[in-house]
């Protein structure tokens, strides 16, 4: 029973349209009632005399039958419950009034309302009139979520746990409210798992480029790589090598793609280079490897800085959330850093130690 403020008094208007309705519903219940109490006595009877008569054995087994198929068929004859446009009303202002921090009205929309929920989650919740709750549930829609591929998790889990816990036939807002909490909070558990795996994930393969890059230090090429920038989990190094002709250039950049971590980069190999060769011709080129304009802003800090045999290369992994402008700064700052440790690697170079990381 809902609670009508227009009459002041409670209504059976909810479960009962008219007076004929009430009268069928009630005839029902008293006739199961009695037949309950038959049901229970013929049991009694039956059970008693079981040990006579095979007759009363089939009785009893027919008397469960016959039982059940009337309760089944007075159960699909009494309607469910369709509200009112006033009970809509009174079941929106109810949520709003017991809510008051979390819910609000929504504009032009009187059966409606808005949940807010932790995390910068917000949910917009209609009931939809002439059908609500017999026939269908409330209308779901996601006003507010930290990103969209979180945005389309909740969706999908709010309309599923929706349809498997909230049975129709009843008013069942609040139980939307308490189901919505949930989710959101088991929601946000994923995504901080998710996080850390893939902050174990990140620190595994940074490991093994550490590795990688000190053989191939080792081995064949002199590569230094600068300290890594991390922002929104985008990480971005730099890499030097001296070169003295387009054959060595094409020599680092084969040994870096050969490093697998390095390969399954976004953008693998960003660089610029600038030499002279042996016959005093100063070359010097770039390439974005994908992140366009990228190389360009390296290129012009090699000639401000004046460098020359060198060639320098930024590797960077996409950790899934866009940077915008932000990405060339922290390009063209681990491009300094490691600009500016070329005198120690040219004294190291000499010393005869090879290469080395920074």
């Amino acid at each position: 029973m809902l609670y009508s403020s227009s009459r002041n008094e409670f209504t059976l208007s909810f479960y009962c349209k008219d007076y004929f309705s009430f009268f069928f519903c009630c005839m029902c219940v008293c006739v199961c009632v009695l037949f309950t109490f038959a049901h229970f006595f013929a049991y009694i009877v039956c059970y008693s005399l079981s040990s006579l008569s095979p007759l009363c054995i089939f009785t009893l087994e027919q008397s469960h039958s016959l039982f059940f198929f009337f309760a089944v068929a007075v159960s699909n004859s009494i309607p469910l419950p369709i509200m009112s446009n006033e009970e809509l009303l009174d079941e929106v202002n109810l949520i709003v009034d017991t809510f008051p921090d979390e819910c609000r009205h929504v504009e032009e929309e009187p059966y409606a309302f808005l949940l807010r929920l932790p995390y910068h989650f917000e949910l917009q919740v209609t009931l939809p009139p002439h059908s609500y709750p017999a026939e269908s549930y409330p209308q779901l829609f996601v006003t507010q979520a930290p990103n969209s591929q979180l945005n389309s998790a909740f969706s999908t889990a709010m309309h599923k746990r929706m349809r498997e816990a909230l049975p129709l036939g009843i008013p069942m807002c609040l139980m939307l409210v308490a189901l919505a909490q949930q989710v959101v909070e088991e929601i946000q558990e994923q995504k901080a798992f998710d996080v850390a795996e893939l902050q174990e994930q990140q620190e595994a393969e940074w490991e093994t480029l550490e590795h990688e890059l000190h053989e191939l230090q080792r081995k064949e090429v002199s590569v230094w790589s600068s300290a890594p920038i991390t922002d929104r989990k985008s990480k971005f190094v730099a890499h030097l090598a001296p070169v003295e002709c387009l054959a060595d250039v094409r020599e680092v950049m084969r040994h870096l793609r050969s490093i697998k971590s390095i390969a399954i980069a976004a953008h693998p190999t960003i660089w610029a280079y600038r030499f002279t060769d042996a016959d005093g011709v100063l070359h010097q080129d770039c390439e974005d490897d994908g992140e366009s304009g990228a190389s360009v802003k390296m290129a012009f800090l090699l000639e401000q800085m004046q460098v020359d045999g060198y060639v320098v290369v930024v590797t960077r992994w996409f950790g899934g959330i866009l940077l915008g402008p932000d990405r060339f700064k922290h390009i063209s700052n681990v491009t300094r850093n490691i600009l500016l440790t070329i005198p120690d690697i040219e004294a190291e170079l000499k010393k005869g130690k090879g290469g080395g990381k920074r």
